[in-house]
């Protein structure tokens, strides 16, 4: 048994006891040990909790004491998740549609002689050095370049061709695991379209103060307050915890520190606590992991090192003296950075989980949040939520601060159990908004409309229904012993002209978390005027954002809405100025799609067909579309309803002039998608797709 055998049994699903057990009865125990250069030694310590009485709980957010946040580097949700079962990912049948006829997994990459595009290819590490890949441009330019005015197609000329890489559940066994075993946010964004540090700065402060690139590391050039600040002013405990050996180089030295991604070090109160000479103000520093830097300590790297680095974090579990609430700051080799690992990653989120779930007490009462700061330069296809020009704080230069791509968060919690996802809509301020809801400690930086368009995390949870079970997550140490064998393979590359494909997504749903948002859409033609209006409307309890782009006749640009509780927005279309024709989608959150297209038949014209539709979303224990087909001019139209994902079956329904007619359209749990055409020559066609809040339970 060779050793790319080893690692491609370990990646791909046998566990590390078979493997060791063939690697024996092929050539000895001994030689099997030296192939895997570890011991035997269980890594499952949460086998071990001692028993304890269940505390009172409320069933309510009061139970939970501990939050510990994690934020690692660089990663896209499609690069990372866009395969897994259940999620917004390549079946995305809603997805944003450009004007080559195309979705928008279709990047437009002229060089190309098979399509004019590249589709989405998978990093595939049985045959690629996929784990150590190398990051892409993810700077403030490029991330703008790649967005596009909205339009969402210049990924490939902004970031390079990687930028259509992705991985599936065989690359990443470990974080799919954690999504199957929690509850995984699919609509959760980096703040700022940019790099770490401002993105870091939204998530420790609510703002990056107009700072759109990556300061110097360490230096100090920031007043304004922190939100930990803000917690230790309100008495509520918290900690960063990272390693202060001098790292960030190169070899041992990328092992320790934690690669400049604390941003407190950019804030003078910080440095200032560190160098006083009291004790009492030094307090805020020593929380804050910012401390003098030790001399690497040359701790023996493999799959013990993890617990060096993390050592204070444990200690802290283990004795059950965790704060209220943690950051955990990892080195660069464990910081999931395209140029290092995810599976090395993996192997620092499970010793965290596993700290965590070792301590009874602690693991009832925590919840632990894994997301990554911004996607590097890896491409993510759901359109984000961008302000409104002239909004407040939410411009530099002329351009949106954000949101950008969307990036992975995970909530592991006994509230958060059950492989859930969360289609609610999220940045890194939603951190601190979850912290404020939870503490009461409020965080004034956040723009209003972030906190607007952005939910708190709250619907995450399940507080009133724990499951405090403890999952049966991948041993990381076999995926740490095969990534290091696979930097022998060959670089990551595209898939030559006529190679490339679609990617498939896992097949299946996940249960869903509910969602604050009930948004609707539906145009008004004015026929004397020549207008087409598009009234935007939302019957949630939550804001949300919405996205106007022109399909044809218009620039490809975005014209974003900000649509709050209980109110309308309007989008209107002159056909004088398209001679006579529009033709239009509407974007929004959870698979929100409108598309409306026809020509205007003006009024008083004779022997013509004038087909319209109108839609209402009709709520309760069956939740269906109710459409309503009318024939406003004078010859017979034959209409045509297509479903396009969920359910439903084709139908064609014939009216004569004046006529109309209703016909109910199901949904598949509160789910509908239905395109209605009305073959007259106009043109007509209007699309419906998105979800109707109901009572699940009847």
């Amino acid at each position: 048994m060779d050793e790319n055998d080893v690692e491609s049994a370990l990646r791909f699903g046998m566990s590390r006891r078979a493997v060791l057990r063939l690697a024996t009865t092929l050539a000895g125990t001994a030689t099997a040990a030296s192939v895997f250069g570890i011991s035997a030694a269980t890594r499952n310590i949460s086998a071990h909790r001692p028993a304890v009485t269940p505390p009172t709980r409320t069933g309510t957010m009061n139970d939970l004491k501990h939050v510990v946040i994690l934020m690692q580097e660089n990663r896209s949700f499609d690069h990372y998740f866009g395969s897994l079962q259940g999620v917004r990912g390549f079946a995305d049948k809603q997805a944003l549609q450009l004007p080559t006829g195309k979705s928008v997994f279709h990047q437009p990459t002229p060089s190309r002689t098979d399509g004019g595009a590249l589709l989405p290819f998978r990093m595939d590490t049985s045959k690629f050095d996929s784990q150590n890949a190398g990051g892409l441009p993810h700077d403030w330019s490029s991330g703008h370049s790649a967005a596009a005015d909205g339009a969402w197609d210049r990924w490939v000329p902004a970031k390079g061709a990687q930028t259509m890489g992705y991985f599936t559940r065989d690359d990443l066994p470990y974080h799919y695991a954690l999504a199957d075993a929690f509850t995984v946010c699919d609509n959760y964004h980096c703040a700022l379209n940019g790099p770490t540090s401002p993105n870091r700065l939204y998530f420790w402060t609510g703002t990056s103060d107009d700072r759109t690139d990556n300061p110097s590391d360490y230096v100090a050039i920031e007043s304004y307050k922190t939100y930990p600040e803000r917690l230790q002013d309100a008495g509520v405990s918290w900690q960063v915890y990272n390693n202060n050996e001098v790292g960030d180089g190169s070899g041992a030295d990328s092992w320790v520190g934690d690669y400049g991604d604390n941003p407190l070090w950019f804030f003078n109160a910080y440095h200032d606590s560190m160098n006083s000479a009291d004790p009492a103000e030094q307090q805020l520093a020593q929380r804050g992991g910012v401390r003098p830097w030790q001399p690497n300590a040359n701790t023996p790297l493999g799959p013990n090192h993890v617990h060096h680095v993390l050592a204070e974090f444990e200690a802290a579990c283990k004795a059950g003296t965790l704060p209220r609430v943690s950051w955990v700051v990892a080195p660069y080799g464990y910081c999931e950075h395209p140029s290092a690992s995810p599976d090395y990653g993996a192997h620092y989120i499970d010793a965290i989980l596993q700290a965590m779930m070792a301590n009874t007490d602690v693991w009832e009462s925590s919840a632990l949040f894994v997301t990554y700061d911004e996607n590097d330069g890896y491409f993510d296809h759901v359109l984000p939520p961008t302000p409104e020009a002239g909004t407040p704080d939410e411009f530099v230069s002329g351009l949106p601060i954000g949101f950008g791509a969307r990036v992975p968060m995970l909530v592991a919690s006994p509230w958060t159990r059950g492989g859930f996802v969360d289609s609610n809509v999220y940045d890194h301020t939603s951190m601190l908004q979850f912290l404020e809801t939870w503490t009461g400690v409020k965080e004034t930086n956040i723009s209003n409309w972030r906190r607007q368009v952005s939910g708190d995390l709250t619907k995450a949870f399940d507080f009133a229904n724990p499951d405090f079970t403890v999952p049966q997550l991948p041993d990381t140490v076999p995926l740490i012993v095969a990534s290091d064998a696979g930097r022998s393979k060959p670089a990551v590359s595209a898939p030559a002209v006529g190679q490339q494909s679609m990617p498939t997504q896992e097949s299946g749903t996940r249960p869903h978390r509910p969602t604050g948002y009930q948004p609707h859409c539906d145009i008004i033609v004015d026929r004397v005027k020549g207008l087409v209006t598009a009234t935007m409307s939302n019957a949630g309890d939550d804001a949300l954002s919405m996205t106007v782009l022109p399909d044809a006749y218009l620039p490809f640009q975005a014209t974003p809405f900000l649509v709050a509780k209980d109110s309308e927005r309007k989008y209107q279309w002159d056909v004088t100025k398209t001679d006579g024709k529009y033709r239009f989608s509407i974007y929004g959150p959870d698979g929100f799609v409108r598309a409306f297209a026809g020509e205007v038949i003006r009024a008083g014209r004779k022997n013509v067909a004038a087909p319209a539709v109108t839609a209402t979303l009709v709520s309760g224990t069956k939740p269906l579309l109710r459409l309503s087909l009318r024939n406003d001019g004078h010859t017979a139209v034959r209409f045509i309803l297509s479903p396009n994902d969920f359910s439903g079956a084709a139908q064609e329904i014939w009216l004569t002039g004046g006529a109309s007619r209703t016909v109910d359209w199901p949904t598949a749990r509160g789910y509908y998608d239905v395109t209605v055409t009305a073959p007259s020559g106009t043109g007509f066609s209007a699309r419906y797709a998105g979800h109707i809040n109901y009572d699940v339970h009847g």
